[in-house]
C-alpha cells in the first residue's frame, strides 16, 4: 500500500469517526423533542377529556354517573347510583345509612326496591353470597363512565 493510501485510508476512518460522532449527537438531540411530543399528546388527551366534561356539564348542568342510565328516573335509586360509585361495594343497611344521611330520610325496604331496579337496568351487580349481599357498580357501568370522562378509549 502506498503513502498516499495509507493517508486516504486514515481519513476515511477520521470521518468515518466524525460520522459515527455526529450520528450518536444527533440520537442525543431527538431524544428530548420525541420526549416533548409524547407529553403534549397526554396532555392533548387530557385537555380532550376536560373539554368533554365542560361540555357535558353545559349540557346536563352536572356531571354524574346517573346520566349513564336514563331509563333510572327516581331520584333516591340515582342517588344510591352515585353512592355505589364513590363506596364501591356496600350492603342494603349501608347504603341505607349514607341515604339517610344525604336525603334526611331512608328505609331499606325502599334501598332494596330501589336496588332491584338499578340491578334490573344492569347499573349495579351483586357481589357475595346470598347470606352477605353486597352491591356494587357493574363493570360495564364503571368502563362507560371513564369512557364518557375520556379516561379510557
Amino acid at each position: 500500500m502506498s503513502e498516499k493510501e495509507k493517508q486516504q485510508a486514515k481519513e476515511i476512518e477520521r470521518l468515518s469517526n466524525k460520522i459515527d460522532n455526529l450520528e450518536g449527537m444527533i440520537s442525543d438531540m431527538a431524544r428530548p423533542y420525541q420526549e416533548t411530543m409524547a407529553m403534549m399528546a397526554k396532555f392533548n388527551e387530557m385537555a380532550s377529556g376536560y373539554l368533554k366534561i365542560i361540555n357535558l356539564y353545559q349540557q346536563h348542568g352536572k356531571v354524574s354517573p346517573e346520566m349513564l342510565v336514563p331509563s333510572i328516573k327516581d331520584p333516591i335509586a340515582q342517588d344510591i347510583l352515585v353512592i355505589l360509585f364513590e363506596k364501591k361495594e356496600l350492603n342494603v343497611s349501608q347504603i341505607a345509612d349514607i341515604l339517610k344521611e344525604k336525603r334526611g330520610t331512608s328505609s331499606r325496604k325502599t334501598v332494596r326496591d330501589k336496588l332491584k331496579e338499578l340491578e334490573d337496568a344492569k347499573a349495579i351487580e351483586v357481589v357475595g353470597d346470598r347470606k352477605v349481599r353486597k352491591y356494587k357498580v357493574s363493570d360495564e357501568l364503571v368502563e362507560r363512565w371513564l369512557k364518557l370522562l375520556g379516561v379510557m378509549k
